[in-house]
């Protein structure tokens, strides 16, 4: 989702964690590699084991929402399943999800109350970016297990945090898939841009351009709109005086959608590319017949023939009456089976022996892919293209 530089979300919750100083000043820092938290530390942040406590932190209010019920329906559904089946050695799940409400200071909050006062055991979270990016001041400094499934802002496996692990590609894997996909495999070499002026839709744009022009092809103009924009007939006629063969839309679908829909009213015909966020059904339903052909990157399909995907697809389906069509579940779903391996291989619920079994997984099965992360935490699976045809998801690739 969206990302931001990571002092512009730091420096938004820096009156929040001014009164945490005296907290981490006792704990200890324990996130880089190599500075190991003691036993008795991990023991005064874990309290009891009679469950096992996960948090969960994302947008449940506001505009967010939408994504942020798939992540706790799928954490949900996913906790139900393994405390069915005996729960992790001998003890229940708990998921205690919290509403940051898209803000980075609300996600601290959320945060610092689940670390502190839940004692929750592993962390899973958010759906931005810049609300991650804020937890992580928290999650770092505790050393809490913490998966990041859906945020995609690089900087957030380079924070040198040795707790942290994505189990999503990154935005800098999202962009170079496509522009791969169609260097290789399409015929458009002359390209306009529109962009979301946020530093999501910015770095977007920018790693696409460089990525596209390595490759021989052209970036003709670049338009800028901002977030909550309804009206975008002036960067759309000045991209059809360009008159490009593909127009790349780099940000969400709200108002990813009403781009696809006013430059079709303006007779622009170029082929359409744009990134995760025209996953799903949504983007279908809000365009309407003006996305057909629209070639996109992304993360999870409910495909036919993977038995662990159409496992995962039933159990959802039959839980919340929907078909889960996007990662915004499968991601969330899948972190909570990799805690809750890692604290099988663990064989104890200690923060540095579950930290390490994640450091160890090696093509873990997983929804998503087969799961092996690198030496920063970061998930090194590749990214699928798919294609809007004619009302529905069509993979292109799937690695």
């Amino acid at each position: 989702m969206r990302q931001t530089t990571a002092s512009q979300a730091f420096h938004c919750v820096t009156h929040v964690l001014l009164s945490l100083v005296m907290i981490f000043a006792v704990v200890g820092c324990g996130a880089s590699k190599g500075t190991p938290t003691t036993q008795s530390q991990a023991t005064s942040q874990l309290g009891s084991n009679e469950t096992i406590r996960i948090g969960l932190v994302t947008a449940l209010t506001g505009g967010g929402a939408i994504y942020g019920q798939q992540m706790k329906n799928a954490a949900e559904l996913a906790v139900n399943e393994i405390n069915q089946a005996g729960g992790v050695l001998g003890m229940k799940l708990q998921l205690i999800a919290e509403d940051d409400k898209s803000s980075p200071a609300e996600a601290v909050k959320s945060t610092q109350k689940l670390v502190s006062q839940d004692k929750i055991h592993a962390w899973i979270g958010t759906l931005n970016s810049s609300t991650t990016l804020a937890s992580l001041q928290i999650l770092c400094k505790m050393n809490v297990p913490t998966l990041v499934p859906i945020a995609v802002a690089d900087k957030i496996t380079e924070l040198g945090c040795n707790n942290v692990f994505r189990n999503s590609p990154n935005n800098s894997m999202q962009v170079k898939a496509l522009a791969d996909y169609i260097l290789h495999h399409r015929k458009e070499r002359k390209f306009a841009i529109v962009a979301e002026n946020t530093d999501y839709g910015r770095d977007l744009a920018e790693n696409f351009t460089g990525h596209i022009k390595a490759g021989g092809a052209e970036v003709l103009t670049i338009e800028f709109y901002n977030q909550g924009d309804k009206d975008f007939y002036n960067q759309l006629t000045k991209v059809k005086s360009h008159n490009p063969e593909g127009l790349v839309i780099a940000g969400l679908v709200a108002e990813g959608a009403q781009i696809v829909r006013q430059a079709r009213e303006l007779g622009i015909q170029a082929q359409m590319f744009s990134f995760g966020g025209f996953m799903g059904q949504q983007p279908i339903e809000l365009t309407g017949p003006a996305a057909n052909g629209l070639i996109h990157t992304d993360y999870f399909s409910p495909v036919f023939g993977d038995p662990i995907v159409e496992r995962f697809v039933k159990l959802y389906q039959e839980a919340y009456g929907q078909i889960p069509d996007t990662y915004y579940s499968a991601a969330v779903y899948d972190a909570v089976h990799l805690i809750k391996q890692a604290i099988e291989k663990a064989g104890r619920i200690d923060p540095q022996a579950i930290i390490a079994q994640l450091h160890q997984f090696e093509d873990v099965p997983a929804v998503m892919g087969k799961t092996t992360f690198d030496e920063k935490g970061q998930v090194t699976r590749s990214v699928w293209i798919s294609q809007i045809r004619d009302g529905r998801q069509v993979v292109l690739y799937r690695p």
